[in-house]
């Protein structure tokens, strides 16, 4: 299962989209956040914006913020995990493939960056991600727009006269299931880059390295057990606060939390894949077997000579 977020930034809320620009670029007052985090961010891109913020992305996340009218959309946000299993190359190569996906058929104007950390769990195995941040108004028609109008009310009669267009969920005819159809949408692109670069890949099964297929579902723990007949459960989620607290208080309460999420994902892994882990222990077995059968035929050939 991969990690797939879906959130709107809404004029006058506490996240506004210059804010968020701020955030994926690690810009402005978020420029420490990378250190602070060791992280790295591997790739930033804008595109489809109109003529006034084409070299200067910031300025059309600030227009968002100052001109979309009382409680509108000023963008959206979609935050994806990608495989680790993928170098820096391939990486960059899906997320413009996402990108493609979700915003360029229609020209929505969008700011991305890709997120690299170590795992706040184990230390050790990276965490790249995806955040695409982009506006619903379209760019399609080509009309320049200065800031002031680009977010008005759109006039289908006379749209020189109006803002940009609109393209949402509900115009689309998605309604309440655009998370559903843009999970299935991911899938299919992450499993297409995967098959293509790294078919398979390596998991540790109770202290066992197993090769599995290196694919990802977009299915819930729930969806995927009644399809599947898998005892899969859902991994308690610990907030961030405390994983990158200080306190020594704070990290005795989380500590028995990080074990129990370590625990449940071993589980996890043993019901996808127990089939290859119980082939490759019969393996292992096997080969330890020969090894002591070596072992004892030497040991009678020594003591024959002898």
């Amino acid at each position: 299962m991969f990690y797939f977020d879906l959130r709107h930034n809404r004029k006058q809320s506490s996240k506004s989209s210059f804010n968020g620009y701020c955030y994926i670029t690690r810009t402005k007052h978020f420029k420490l956040n990378k250190i602070e985090l060791n992280e790295e961010v591997e790739f930033v891109c804008s595109g489809n914006m109109p003529e006034w913020a084409e070299y200067k992305p910031d300025r059309f996340w600030i227009a968002a913020d100052k001109y979309e009218k009382k409680n509108s959309r000023t963008s959206s946000h979609i935050t994806i995990a990608l495989p680790k299993e993928l170098n820096y190359e391939q990486r960059i190569e899906l997320s413009k493939n996402l990108i493609n996906a979700f915003c360029d058929e229609f020209k929505f104007p969008y700011s991305c960056a890709i997120h690299n950390h170590k795992g706040i769990l184990d230390g050790e195995s990276d965490q790249p991600h995806l955040h695409l941040q982009y506006s619903e108004r379209t760019t399609l028609d080509d009309f320049e727009r200065p800031p002031e109008l680009f977010f008005r009310q759109y006039r289908p009669k006379n749209p020189e006269r109006g803002g940009a267009q609109k393209i949402t969920a509900d115009v689309l005819g998605l309604g309440k299931d655009q998370i559903k159809k843009y999970r299935e949408l991911t899938e299919k692109l992450i499993n297409g880059t995967l098959e293509k670069y790294a078919p398979m890949k390596t998991v540790r099964i109770y202290d066992i390295e197993v090769q599995v297929p290196s694919q990802v579902s977009c299915l819930s723990n729930a969806n995927y057990n009644q399809k599947f007949g898998t005892k899969l459960k859902d991994v308690p989620q610990i907030e961030r606060w405390k994983l990158y607290s200080a306190d020594p208080i704070i990290q005795m309460d989380v500590k028995p939390l990080i074990e129990k999420v370590k625990k449940i994902r071993e589980e996890n892994l043993y019901e996808l894949y127990k089939n290859e882990y119980e082939l490759e222990l019969k393996r292992i077995h096997k080969m330890k077997a020969e090894i002591n059968k070596a072992k004892v035929k030497n040991h009678d050939a020594d003591c024959g000579m002898s």
